[in-house]
């Protein structure tokens, strides 16, 4: 699992994504996917923001054949 963030252009992060990977291109790939269709709010950029973590308790969704999580913000 890696940890995500999406970074607005004023360097503030917007929102989190967790990715069920342990490459952190593919992750950023997916996210930047996900973040285009469901982030509600812009972002500049996808940042790891806490690497390699193990998965949550809460539910996933399946984005693109991969499971993800959207962390609380």
């Amino acid at each position: 699992m890696i940890s995500l963030k999406f970074v607005s252009a004023s360097d503030e992060p917007v929102g989190y994504l967790m990715v069920e990977t342990d490459d952190e291109v593919f992750a950023k790939q997916i996210a930047y996917g996900w973040g285009e269709k469901r982030l509600r709010k812009p972002f500049v950029r996808v940042e790891v923001h806490q690497g390699t973590l193990d998965s949550p308790e809460e539910d996933s969704e399946t984005f693109d054949g991969v499971r993800v999580w959207e962390l609380p913000f």
